[in-house]
């Protein structure tokens, strides 16, 4: 599929639902639906169980990873962070992230967990934007309660959330970051506005990850970064039994 068949939402107005709730749920056959501007509906359909939302088949390393996917997810039933704690996107991409990441670089998250703590056990500084009291309280234990694994220095954990965050992340000075990933819940904080924002504080040279690029209400934040080096991901990511996609912009 290609994305420019469809008007992407500018706004946060998708829904999803299983037209066929039983087996659709099993199947991970989806239909998200909204309205755009002009009044027009779209529609789009997917099996995630073997595509993501673009049509992009999962790579055959993360296929061959699915043992390791079943684990993190049953491992998740038990306890929201993982044992070997690490980001929530495709698995290509967390070995491209990992030939990126290097001690000391300055790391921003739109929304944490699990990636917090990856970030940090590489030697980084992480500014950590989370609209969630209780889940930036859990992980900044985790940090505390293992402090030869983790440096509670290098984590800033920043509980807003909306117009709030964007408005803090406005306040970080250009061109300043190495590594934005942008993996909030749209609900509190759009990842599209976080991309506007956060675009003009990478370095040159630098990152920035958006998980879940394939999901139309994150489409016009993709559209702001077009002209860029990308590196797209589309396969099975830890904790998750579909096809997901996470695309890398080089700025």
């Amino acid at each position: 599929m290609n994305r420019k068949e469809l008007t992407p939402p500018n706004k946060n107005n998708i829904t999803a639902r299983y037209e066929n709730p039983v087996i659709d749920k099993v199947l991970g056959r989806t239909t998200l639906e909204w309205t755009c501007d002009d009044g027009r509906k779209e529609a789009l359909k997917a099996s995630l169980r073997l595509t993501d939302y673009e049509g992009y088949r999962p790579s055959l390393y993360s296929v061959l990873r699915l043992p390791y996917v079943m684990k993190t997810w049953m491992q998740t039933r038990t306890s929201p962070i993982l044992d070997q704690p690490v980001p929530f996107i495709v698995l290509d991409a967390i070995r491209f992230l990992e030939k990126i990441v290097k001690p000391g670089m300055q790391v921003l998250e739109a929304g944490g967990g699990n990636s917090t703590l990856w970030f940090l056990e590489r030697g980084t500084k992480v500014t950590t934007y989370e609209h969630s009291e209780s889940w930036a309280n859990h992980v900044l234990s985790t940090v505390k309660y293992n402090p030869l694994r983790y440096h509670e220095k290098n984590i800033r954990m920043k509980v807003l959330c909306g117009d709030a965050a964007t408005g803090d992340m406005s306040l970080i000075p250009d061109k300043s970051l190495d590594v934005v990933l942008v993996d909030c819940m749209n609900d509190f904080t759009r990842r599209n506005d976080c991309i506007r924002v956060l675009m003009n504080k990478i370095k040159p040279g630098g990152w920035l990850v958006l998980d879940n690029s394939d999901n139309p209400v994150n489409w016009v934040g993709a559209e702001l970064l077009e002209g860029k080096e990308v590196h797209r991901f589309s396969g099975f990511a830890p904790m998750g039994l579909f096809v997901c996609q996470t695309t890398f912009w080089r700025m």
